[in-house]
């Protein structure tokens, strides 16, 4: 049902706000550096200036409690200045010059200039997860802004009160800073038709989602199968597989138990990096380790989810899921369903038979993990091989585990963006060397990634201009 308050963008308002994007280009990308800075760091103080409000709408709207959205909001905050810098110093050109050779022999040598520029206009589709920092002005949206890019942006119907806020106020900036129309456009959009128009509109260059895999899947057909197809940027979904090592299983079971019961349940398990499996091998160690992981598991009491729909999918993901594994332990709590709140739960499986069970490879959305116990090493280098692209791989290592490690860090650094050394994956830090992505399903490039200072290639590309004067 279309929400009354906001409702579905018309065929029309589509085309509309796609037309003007691409009325906006050529202006905004020949705009000072400086211009578009200014512009990015009035964002950032809009939402500090309305972080009360912002925040209140985003906690009635997802659940995520007070303590969450205000890191989230410095966060969305700090990516703004942190893409104004960018915005100012032209760094994201890359440029590249080599100076002409009239006289070199064979062949005399042109002067050549390469430097990157943009696309043109992006949509976003943004997450349900991550109200502020994947949404309307979250990454996507300021690194495309950043280096020249038009933006229309899809609200998500998980939070559309706090969408229409966040885009007021980049409207808001967008004027305070002398922007031109249509550089930035907000849509609502519960009908998957709004996505489905933004992504096949001839005047959109690119696009940048987060969400589900069959969504994202769903939509890069259509990115592919335009008359002019254009790149489709998902994050989708992932494993985030975690590899307990022999040596780490006898030196600090129990520690590693709490960090990984930790790490599921944070912020309810729904984020996109949650381990979602933990191999290791089985032995006394393995036991003893289990024993801790559940009852940490009981003792857990249950956690708020984004909404009912959200609640009502986690639970129906579970009794499927227990069909297929052991539920070796559950919070002790009732949960309250007035807060949509659901239990953690905690699985155990072989590691045969989750290699032929798709039921157990996909991702649970929510505070639930597999603990998968392998017969030995050759079992464990054998899952690594075989699970699928994600965008993190952890590494638990010990004494002794060293011949281990060198078989398997090659293998996870195929199949991760992100390998991690005796960590827990939850929580990503927007900087130059961070890559958020990952081989397929985790996205659809996994030479790209959605967090950070890179995130800005997506967005342009290269272009060369040969015997031009200097």
């Amino acid at each position: 049902m279309v929400n009354e308050s906001f409702p579905d963008a018309s065929e029309d308002q589509v085309d509309s706000a796609l037309r003007a994007a691409e009325a906006a280009f050529p202006v905004y990308r020949k705009l000072p550096g400086d211009r578009r800075a200014r512009f990015l760091e009035s964002i950032a103080n809009g939402l500090e200036r309305g972080a009360k409000e912002i925040i209140d709408l985003a906690n009635n709207e997802t659940s995520l409690d007070l303590p969450r959205l205000k890191i989230e909001l410095r966060r969305t905050a700090g990516q703004a200045r942190f893409f104004a810098d960018l915005a100012r110093s032209g760094e994201w050109r890359e440029t590249r010059v080599d100076e002409a050779e009239p006289e070199r022999h064979p062949i005399p040598k042109p002067a050549l200039r390469s430097q990157n520029i943009p696309l043109g206009p992006v949509v976003v589709i943004g997450a349900c997860n991550f109200p502020l920092a994947i949404s309307v002005v979250g990454t996507d949206t300021v690194s495309a802004l950043a280096v020249g890019c038009p933006v229309v942006v899809k609200s998500h119907p998980g939070h559309p009160a706090t969408c229409e806020k966040l885009g007021a106020l980049v409207a808001e900036a967008a004027k305070a800073t002398g922007i031109p129309d249509g550089a930035f456009s907000l849509l609502h959009g519960e009908s998957h038709r709004v996505g489905r128009e933004l992504v096949e509109h001839p005047m959109a260059k690119a696009v940048a989602f987060t969400g589900s895999l069959h969504g994202g899947k769903a939509l890069a057909a259509l990115a592919a199968e335009r008359p002019e197809p254009i790149p489709f940027y998902a994050e989708m979904g992932s494993l985030n597989p975690l590899f307990v090592l022999p040596g780490a299983l006898r030196e600090r079971a129990d520690e590693i138990a709490q960090g990984y019961v930790a790490a599921v349940t944070l912020f309810a398990g729904q984020m996109c990096t949650k381990p979602g499996i933990l191999v290791a091998t089985e032995g006394p160690e393995f036991d003893a380790f289990l024993a801790t992981a559940a009852e940490v598991t009981r003792r857990h009491p249950p956690v708020a989810m984004l909404n009912t729909e959200v609640r009502d999918n986690f639970e129906a993901g579970m009794e499927v899921l227990g069909e297929k594994a052991e539920r070796v332990a559950i919070s002790e709590q009732c949960p309250t369903p007035s807060r949509n709140e659901g239990v953690c739960q905690l699985f155990a499986a072989d590691v045969s038979a989750f290699l032929v069970d798709p039921t157990l490879q996909a991702e649970a959305f929510g505070p639930a993990s597999i603990i998968l116990r392998s017969t030995n090493e050759t079992e464990l280098i054998e899952l690594a091989k075989r699970v699928e692209g994600t965008l993190t791989a952890s590494m638990h290592v010990g004494t002794g585990d060293s011949a281990l490690v060198d078989q398997l860090l090659p293998i996870l650094e195929r199949k991760a963006g992100r390998v991690l050394w005796n960590g827990f994956p939850p929580g990503v830090v927007p900087s130059p060397s961070t890559h958020h992505g990952g081989p397929w399903p985790a996205t659809t490039d996994a030479r790209h990634t959605s967090i950070g200072l890179f995130g800005y290639r997506r967005f342009v590309r290269p272009v060369c201009l040969q015997g031009f004067p200097s």
